[in-house]
């Protein structure tokens, strides 16, 4: 079980997507003046909550629930590994989920005006560490093919 690449990247997912979860890494930064006041107001966005320097305006709790569901996908694929077959489903289940990740974080930071005078947008170093998630689960999602098509190719000549 430990033995095999795949569950190594996959032990990677499940750590990283947990670790973003409990940590406040942001991914998106407006700076610019809302319209209610003519204060410059800057504004963060990280995977639990949308904050300014002073207060929290709302939380991502869409972001929370399928970098979860990411991270447990992840915990059950690796000990899934007499089902091969599963454990590529549940590879690239995490894929799917974590597209759904990207279409929320963008939905999130660019989709919103928080500000509408003067505006600075920047992505943060945040943005790419999903991305990294996506590619470990795609590297998981190889090796584990890989592995059924050497065990195919042992069982044609029994």
């Amino acid at each position: 079980m430990i033995q095999r690449i795949q569950t190594v990247y996959l032990l990677l997912v499940a750590i990283i997507s947990s670790t973003l979860i409990l940590s406040d890494v942001p991914f998106y930064s407006e700076t610019g003046i809302p319209e209610d006041t003519q204060d410059k107001l800057t504004i963060t966005v990280d995977f639990n909550s949308t904050d300014t320097a002073t207060e929290q305006v709302g939380r991502n709790d869409m972001l929370i629930y399928f970098l979860g569901a990411v991270s447990l996908i992840s915990l059950v694929a690796i000990f899934m590994f007499k089902n091969r077959k599963l454990q590529m489903r549940l590879a690239l289940a995490n894929i799917g989920f974590l597209i759904v990740v990207f279409v929320a974080m963008y939905m999130r930071s660019f989709g919103s005006e928080y500000t509408s005078v003067e505006t600075e947008q920047s992505v943060l170093v945040g943005f790419f560490i999903p991305l990294a998630i996506g590619i470990f689960s795609f590297l998981a999602y190889s090796r584990i093919k890989k592995d059924e098509k050497l065990v195919r190719s042992l069982d044609r000549l029994r």
